[in-house]
């Protein structure tokens, strides 16, 4: 597998134009619950997959598999004897991000390459703070690795982890909704840097914009009676609602990310 993430590194540009987002709360009957903003990474791993040729037969046969839950806790351990020199205020900024969660899934038999960062929270409340410690963790864990932290760099990417600075979340146990904030207006400058972006990686890139996806999948532990997004698919358990919206439609049309979920008594 170790192959795959050196390539990555070295084409982190790429990276970049092939990535679908999946936002995914799960609650709890108390109303406690865990986010997590999960990165859908199989495109590279095919693309890489075909660009290796018959040059790498050899470890073709050594097809892996990987189903990780790396716990930051476990980092903030491993990396404990640099942390300790670090001012008391920042080593209590660490301690913080212990609830913090990388989930890591790749298959290269199939070509699924899937990664996310997430966290626990207490009531819907804390969504804020925990959406800044995953920011937190991922500036963390990416301080060694200058190439691959671009993939939080780029417009792209910003224009998703941008996104929840202007959407409300709200649970009371019996409605759940994401809605626009109401002094929320989108600014056109940062579709132009976003345009440009994309613009400057050519037609096959755009192409690849094109068929980007961000899917907001929301769990209960009630069954869901109504759903006001029409494009929403209610699972067949009826405890879950899924919505896939087209990545660019999205950014530039926030409002169809918009939903409310009313549970059964």
């Amino acid at each position: 597998m170790s192959r795959f993430f050196v390539l990555l590194i070295c084409l982190s540009t790429f990276l970049l134009t092939s990535c679908n987002f999946t936002e995914e709360i799960t609650f709890q009957p108390d109303g406690s619950g865990e986010f997590m903003m999960n990165y859908d990474l199989s495109e590279v791993l095919n693309t890489l997959e075909e660009m290796g040729g018959d040059n790498d037969s050899s470890e073709k046969k050594e097809e892996k598999k990987v189903d990780s839950v790396i716990y930051f806790k476990d980092i903030l351990v491993e990396k404990a004897d640099s942390i300790s020199t670090l001012s008391l205020e920042e080593q209590n900024k660490l301690k913080a991000l212990e609830t913090i969660v990388m989930r890591i899934k790749v298959d290269e038999e199939s070509g699924a390459f899937n990664f996310g960062f997430g966290s626990t929270f207490e009531n819907l409340d804390e969504l804020p703070e925990v959406l800044e410690k995953i920011e937190q963790a991922k500036a963390f864990n990416s301080k060694d690795d200058a190439q691959f932290s671009k993939l939080d760099q780029s417009a792209v990417a910003n224009s998703a982890k941008d996104m929840f600075e202007y959407v409300d979340y709200s649970y009371d146990g019996k409605t759940f909704s994401r809605t626009l904030k109401e002094d929320f207006v989108r600014s056109p400058e940062d579709l132009e840097v976003l345009n440009s972006e994309i613009s400057q990686m050519g037609d096959d890139s755009k192409d690849t914009f094109d068929d980007m996806t961000y899917t907001l999948i929301y769990h209960f532990p009630k069954p869901i009676k109504s759903v006001t997004n029409k494009e929403a698919i209610i699972s067949a358990d009826k405890k879950t609602v899924t919505l896939k919206l087209n990545f660019m439609e999205m950014m530039k049309s926030p409002e169809k990310g918009t939903l409310k979920v009313i549970l059964k008594d």
